[in-house]
């Protein structure tokens, strides 16, 4: 019989459920052109770095595409910026910079961005979700939901929009709304593996452990290659006690995705349930490294560093 030690402290500050909290959210982002949706994936897989020199605001456009597309985002914002001062009515433009400015990490010029492509375009969908994107990214969760319902107010098909919106709730702790968006995503499109994943967390949020482990199995069936399924369903078997199938997911997770963090987290978790402090340690460590908060703070709980 196991002393009771550091895992036990743990459950008694985290409580019944508690490991539901590091499940990850999938939220999805549109990356394409232009104002349609569909247009957005045709012109992803179509645009091409020209070789003669941009002259017109489409061709500092499409430019820009595919510079950010090659991860050259101070030259895509440039051109972007170019288009938008030959044509300053160009949304697609104000859109796509908003982007580029996103992965830079600048937020709030990435949402200016996405409400001049609004205003310019109110039906504009795309940039209503990118905007919810962007919101959620400051945790301000409740505009994003507004964005993410005026998407799909403009596009009832919008599916990603719905399991967007449900991370959106699950944050604000509305699971039953959450539930309610992935079964439509699931509705427009059963095929959707990472709607499955959100469902499951909300169910795992409500303790609801046996649908949650379907659904994350239901993820896994439509896509084995989906690393997040794994490592959420890890936290519900930590959760159930069941070490054994924990460290099984662990491991699968971390095959397909060696960087995520949320894995390296739930790992640390099984040493401690071996009271192994030093490689719980480390796994925090980890998993820290690579940005996830919670691990920085369990470091600082463990006396490992102060920040």
């Amino acid at each position: 019989m196991k002393r009771f030690g550091l895992i036990a402290t743990v459950f008694l500050v985290l409580g019944v459920g508690a490991y539901m909290v590091y499940m990850y959210l999938p939220v999805d982002q549109e990356d394409g052109s232009p104002a349609g949706r569909q247009h957005d994936e045709a012109a992803r897989d179509d645009i091409t770095a020209s070789k003669r020199p941009p002259t017109s605001a489409k061709d500092y456009f499409e430019r820009g595409l595919a510079r950010r597309k090659n991860g050259e985002l101070d030259l895509a914002v440039e051109d972007f910026t170019k288009a938008i001062e030959i044509d300053p009515m160009y949304a697609e433009a104000y859109k796509d910079r908003g982007i580029a400015y996103g992965l830079q990490e600048e937020y709030d010029r990435e949402i200016e961005d996405y409400a001049k492509a609004i205003e310019l375009d109110p039906k504009y969908a795309v940039a209503y979700f990118d905007r919810g994107v962007a919101y959620g990214r400051k945790a301000e969760f409740l505009k994003a939901i507004e964005d993410y319902t005026k998407a799909i107010e403009i596009d009832p098909a919008y599916t990603k929009a719905y399991n967007n919106r449900a991370s959106a709730y699950i944050l604000v702790e509305d699971y039953d709304k959450a539930i309610q968006d992935c079964n439509k995503a699931i509705e427009l499109d059963p095929n959707y593996a990472r709607a499955y994943v959100t469902r499951g967390t909300a169910y795992g949020r409500k303790e609801d452990f046996e649908r949650a482990v379907q659904d994350c199995n239901k993820a896994i069936e439509l896509a084995p290659e989906l690393a997040m399924a794994y490592g959420n369903r890890m936290f519900i078997y930590l959760n159930q006690e069941r070490y054994d199938l924990a460290l099984e997911d662990y491991e699968m997770a971390i095959s397909l995705d060696p960087e995520l963090a949320m894995a390296h987290h739930g790992r640390a978790l099984l040493y401690l349930h071996d009271e192994d402090r030093e490689l719980a340690a480390k796994a925090f460590f980890m998993a820290c490294g690579l940005g996830y908060k919670p691990s920085c703070d369990q470091l600082v709980d463990l006396g490992e560093f102060a920040l």
